[in-house]
């Protein structure tokens, strides 16, 4: 007998018992949506991440900081004195700064074409005349960061310029983008409190562009008051004047003269006891989150569909005992064993595949309608979607549970093919 002839045959079967037919293709369709979805998630979160990464770093960056000590709160005995800089964070746990002597150290590297420090300012506020005041951070610009500018450029940052966001822009009074290009802002910097006599400082900057809020705002960052590196390094320097940690810094970019040199200067930076990460390995680490949270709801997905096999395997049975009289004239009249088998696995292969297209295609349509409220609640961009179908998943999915489908209806497809015609033919 003919495939093409069991397979209609096949469908016919399954056609006569809907009821049964349509509970069973549910119970692995509730599979196949966790599984569709966890996908779509882990597909969506890569390349949101990819993007943000790629927007805010260059791959011949090396970010590196000090290799710090495994510290904890119960360690007993006493520590030797080490004269590097630190933060403490309260916990019994200190992070150690990069001192200038380190900056040196990377500069004097092979393949290095530049060092800048990382400077962390948290001005006091900003402001401008006649309006009020905000808290606000500044960030050292970079030409690399991509970013969409309503008015002006970053071109010519240098000196005392600043970008401003365009948050920032609406909450200073400036009517438009347009209208804020040249005028002037005022950083409020505070002194050390361990600076006698010290005063407040404040930085008038000229507005050189206007940004808008990017689509990956969510996580990079961008609504910093961003200035040249000098101007931010005198902030830095005030703020921390007179104190312990007076021209440290938490960490520094190392720029690498080529691509092709960032791997052996990561591992020279690694090798004098540092802590070198390029914009690959941060993105090793975000993908390795995301994929054990994406194996995780596969998981779950996998066990619906477990559970789903048994519900095969019985619908088979029963459908083997209702079918015995069927089957003893179909062998009489010359079916053979193995069609008989064949039979009963296309069944259950046909069971998986409307499973997996109900499963997929409901999967497809809540996640499509479900992007817009996830990117309102992530205060996401227009543009970013956080669940992405890829066309190979559909038939990965379908064809995987078509698979699994088989293998469950071949215990029933065997006591099928085993019936005696006669006895089957007896039976009532």
């Amino acid at each position: 007998m003919r495939v093409r002839d069991i397979t209609r045959r096949a469908g016919r079967s399954l056609k006569n018992a809907k009821a049964r037919t349509l509970l069973t293709s549910l119970a692995i369709g509730v599979g196949a949506f966790t599984i569709m979805l966890s996908l779509a998630a882990g597909t969506g979160g890569r390349e949101y991440a990819s993007d943000i990464v790629s927007s805010n770093t260059n791959v011949r960056e090396l970010y590196v900081q000090p290799k710090q000590d495994n510290q904890t709160g119960g360690s007993s005995g006493p520590r030797e004195y080490d004269d590097t800089p630190t933060v403490s964070f309260g916990g019994g746990f200190n992070f150690k700064l990069l001192k200038q002597a380190d900056i040196d150290t990377f500069e004097s590297l092979e393949n290095v074409t530049s060092v800048t420090p990382v400077y962390n300012v948290t001005p006091k506020y900003v402001t401008r005349e006649g309006e009020k005041k905000y808290q606000t951070s500044m960030e050292a610009f970079l030409g690399t960061l991509q970013q969409e500018y309503l008015a002006g450029n970053g071109d010519d940052v240098t000196g005392s310029k600043v970008i401003l966001p365009d948050s920032y822009r609406k909450a200073l009074g400036f009517d438009s983008p347009a209208a804020a290009i040249g005028a002037t802002v005022d950083v409020v910097i505070s002194a050390s409190v361990t600076t006698p006599g010290a005063e407040d400082r404040t930085f008038s900057l000229e507005v050189a562009g206007v940004t808008a809020k990017s689509d990956l705002a969510a996580l990079s960052g961008q609504s910093s008051l961003q200035a040249s590196n000098e101007v931010v390094k005198e902030m830095y320097q005030y703020a921390q004047q007179g104190t312990p940690i007076e021209n440290a810094y938490m960490a520094a970019t190392v720029l690498a003269s080529s691509e092709d040199a960032v791997e052996e200067l990561k591992k020279s930076i690694n090798d004098k006891g540092y802590d070198a990460q390029t914009a690959e390995d941060l993105m090793g680490f975000i993908f390795q989150f995301i994929n054990v949270l994406q194996g995780v709801l596969i998981g779950f997905g996998a066990l619906a569909v477990l559970t789903s096999i048994f519900g095969i395997i019985n619908t088979q049975y029963i459908s083997v005992l209702e079918r015995t009289q069927q089957i003893g004239l179909m062998k009489a009249l010359g079916m053979r064993r193995r069609d008989v088998g064949r039979l009963f696995k296309i069944e259950a292969a046909w069971i998986g595949f409307l499973g997996g297209a109900i499963g997929s295609g409901l999967a497809f349509a809540v996640g499509t309608a479900a992007n817009p409220w996830i990117r309102d609640i992530l205060t996401l961009g227009e543009k970013t979607n956080l669940l992405i179908f890829e066309p190979w998943t559909f038939a990965a999915v379908i064809i995987g549970l078509m698979i699994v489908s088989v293998g469950a209806g071949i215990l029933p497809a065997r006591k099928a093919a085993k019936l005696d015609p006669i006895e089957a033919l007896r039976t009532e």
